[in-house]
């Protein structure tokens, strides 16, 4: 838009020869030559352009131009409309002829500098609106400057940009948009939601900026928040599509699936080009059972776009569809879905991606086959006492620290998980180590009956085996993979060999570019001091693996760091160090636990991350370790007359620590090993009734600390009072009896 004002008095506003001739005459055309007659045909120009006639604009400047070549306001106004109309090389032309003709006009390099941005060449960009800024420093150039910094991630400095704007004009609503949304990045959310509130209140009707708020109240884990801004911004614009997929997306975590469909398919009724909406309609869908309209949907997609990652889930769903009426105990979708298709789906590749050339689709929906009905309450006492007493077991894993929503459908399948794999270890335990393995036709409905089939076990591929660790901690993956369709929860052993020989790695970062993640940067300190301790003892591996011990004279260099740059200028090189992972099985044996790594990530960040690598050697190890353990629990478990508490409880933490060191999931690791450890505890005849307190996540001491004793004494502290005697084992219905199968499965986790 270019600069054209004047007073309206006494003049026909819908007349631009009238406007235009009153501007030129109170001098207020931008770039003026001080002729009435030019400056009077610029100002036509400048109206037809800022009212989007820019064809006639285009013809007034360009005879302008005819009759002098070196007319700045002319190139700057043609510009102006080629950019408006995307001719955006031709507008750069006419504004570096500006540059030309006046190097000290500081709008021919901020115009520049703006239609280079929307070219792509950021970094001409910002050396043009730097430009500009020296000429003639004004809120529109720090503003667009910082915009191509945001666009650049380079988040500290396009806040420091919108900073320097509103010193000069404090009451944009945009500006402290732009705060906001780079206070966000950095991680900063509390900040950023004053920067949000500010632009609010500037402008009430500023849907963006609600919504923004809205997402920064979101990522902070506070839902009621969030569920109240998100409401304001579609209260703002009814039809505003984007607020309605956040908000269904913030559904989606807390786990109201239904609620979530309701604003998905909103969405999707707003726009019908909605692609976001469109998919998490097909994701809810399927999370609900309603399979075949998800499997429709997903369709709906791939249509639009065959590469689109919706292909995997779409398999997943007709895979389930067909098996929904199935024994659980005896189906496996680690084992009877294909490797390559897993991890094809685990690494996001393209469905022409060459590991997937020789995969077979799965047969098309079979129509005999009835979805899951929506039911809002147990039709069987058996299943409506097994989700009473799941509530008491679900709510006790939420964590209490920013970035996690409390998930009711997460904590559903947590619940009734605990108490299936309590009743199974129970069993197990009391058979002696054996068990009276039955399969579904076979037991009794005593407690002491062991339900387990080989078939569906992700063990051996299925073959005769004892019940194991293994097997145990395949109810909670199913359970798991069942409630969230939208996670790749799978066995990394179990997906394409030449992705396990390689080494299927896990990441969690703590920081990453300049952000710094809400969820796990809380443990940064603690990493960094793990890291600084590895380095001094026994130095650092490259990024080519080979290992370089810091020269003594760095090592106070290296105490002082406290940030990533500290630690960046003394190693000078991206690099990893292994946690020690202590063996039981093997005393004296120390096996690499995680790796935590730091490498840089233009513009001016790094990534600080937890790398957990899934190769064939380290599986062996691990896997050993957690069989072992397993033993020691069943010989525990079984003394007479009752295991000692206190060394089942270290026992049980113990399953845990190695479980989390080891990594053997995709996703979902953590989950399911805390899972376990209040089922181990159940299984003995214990609840744990307390949840970790605030800002703990018991994994990172797991990942950080070299022994499981250590790990242990640490968790005790807040585990050991919350201990309390339990008989809901006796009083439950058989899990594995009421909930037989899929269909069955995600009826439960539906309940109201």
């Amino acid at each position: 838009v270019l600069t054209l004002s004047a007073s309206s008095r006494g003049i026909d506003q819908h007349d631009p020869a009238q406007v235009a001739a009153l501007a030129a005459a109170q001098n207020l055309i931008t770039h003026g030559v001080g002729n009435a007659t030019t400056d009077e045909q610029i100002a036509l120009g400048y109206l037809q352009v800022n009212t989007g006639n820019y064809k006639l604009g285009l013809d007034l400047f360009n005879r302008l131009l005819e009759g002098n070549p070196k007319l700045v306001a002319a190139y700057l106004g043609r510009g102006t409309a080629q950019a408006l109309q995307g001719n955006l090389a031709q507008a750069s032309k006419d504004f570096t002829t500006v540059t030309e003709i006046d190097p000290k006009c500081s709008d021919g390099w901020k115009r520049r500098g703006q239609t280079r941005a929307a070219l792509g060449f950021d970094s001409d960009a910002v050396k043009d609106l730097t430009k500009a800024a020296e000429i003639s420093p004004d809120h529109e150039c720090f503003h667009q400057r910082g915009i191509v910094h945001h666009k650049m991630h380079d988040y500290r400095k396009g806040l420091k940009d919108f900073r320097k704007a509103l010193d000069m004009e404090s009451r944009n609503p945009i500006t402290w948009n732009f705060v906001g949304l780079c206070e966000n990045a950095l991680g900063h959310t509390r900040e950023s939601i004053i920067a949000y509130e500010r632009a609010t209140q500037l402008d009430p009707h500023f849907k963006e900026a609600w919504a923004n708020m809205a997402q920064a109240h979101r990522d902070g884990g506070d839902r009621a928040s969030a569920e109240r801004f998100f409401a304001q911004s579609i209260k703002v614009d009814a039809s505003y599509t984007h607020g309605y997929h956040l908000r269904g997306l913030l559904f989606y975590g807390c786990g109201e699936i239904r609620l979530a469909l309701a604003d998905f398919k909103q969405g999707v009724e707003m726009d019908g080009t909605d692609r976001n909406c469109q998919l998490m309609k097909a994701v809810c869908l399927n999370s609900l059972g309603m399979l075949s309209e998800a499997i429709a949907e997903y369709n709906v997609l791939l249509k639009l776009d065959p590469q689109h990652q919706c292909y995997y889930q779409k398999e997943i769903a007709l895979w389930m569809h067909k098996n929904l009426d199935a024994d659980i105990l005896a189906t496996n979708p680690d084992t009877q879905l294909d490797a390559y298709f897993k991890e094809a789906y685990c690494k996001r590749h393209p469905t022409s991606h060459p590991r997937m050339c020789n995969y077979r689709p799965q047969k098309p929906l079979n129509a005999k086959i009835p979805d899951v009905r929506q039911l809002d309450v147990p039709e069987s006492a058996e299943l409506r006492k097994i989700v009473e007493l799941s509530r008491k077991f679900g709510k006790l894993i939420q964590l209490n620290t920013p970035g996690f929503l409390s998930n009711l459908r997460q904590h559903r399948s947590c619940g009734i998980t605990i108490i299936s794999m309590a009743q199974q270890a129970r069993a197990f335990w009391s058979g002696g180590g054996k068990g009276s393995v039955k399969t579904r036709d076979g037991g009794d409905g005593s407690a002491s009956c062991l339900y387990f089939d080989p078939a569906g076990s992700s063990k051996n591929t299925g073959k005769n085996h004892d019940f194991g660790y293994r097997d145990f901690m395949d109810i909670a993956v199913k359970w798991r993979q069942i409630s969230e369709p939208n996670d790749p929860v799978f066995w990394i052993d179990l997906l394409a060999p030449e992705a396990f020989a390689e080494g299927f790695g896990l990441q969690t970062p703590m920081v990453t570019g300049q952000m710094n993640v809400v969820r796990y940067f809380p443990y940064f300190a603690r990493s960094l001091e793990v890291v600084k301790r590895l380095i001094a003892d026994s130095g650092a591996c490259n990024v080519h693996d080979q290992r370089f011990m810091l020269p003594r004279q760095k090592l106070d260099q290296l105490e002082k760091a406290t940030d990533c740059q500290g630690l960046w200028d003394v190693m000078q090189q991206g690099f990893y160090v292994e946690t020690p992972c202590h063996s039981i099985a093997r005393p004296g044996k120390i096996m690499a636990g995680t790796r935590i790594t730091l490498l840089q990530k233009p513009p001016e960040g790094f990534d600080f991350t937890i790398r957990t690598p899934g190769t064939p050697p380290r599986w062996v190890e691990m896997d050993q370790e957690m069989a072992h353990v397993w033993k020691l629990l069943r010989v525990e478990a079984q003394r007479k007359p009752g295991p000692d508490v206190e060394k089942f409880t270290e026992l049980a933490l113990t399953f845990y620590f190695y479980w989390v060191n080891f990594g053997p999931l995709s996703r979902g690791t953590a989950a399911c090993g805390y899972i376990a450890f209040f089922a181990l505890m159940l299984s003995i005849g214990y609840e744990v009734d307390v949840s970790p307190p605030e800002g703990t996540q018991v994994d990172w001491p797991a990942i950080l600390t070299p022994r499981p004793a250590e790990f242990a004494a640490e968790v005790t502290t807040w585990i050991g009072p919350g201990r309390v005697k339990s008989t809901i084992l006796d009083e439950c219905p058989l899990v594995a009896t009421t909930i037989a199968t899929p269909r069955e499965m995600i009826e439960a986790l539906n309940m109201v």
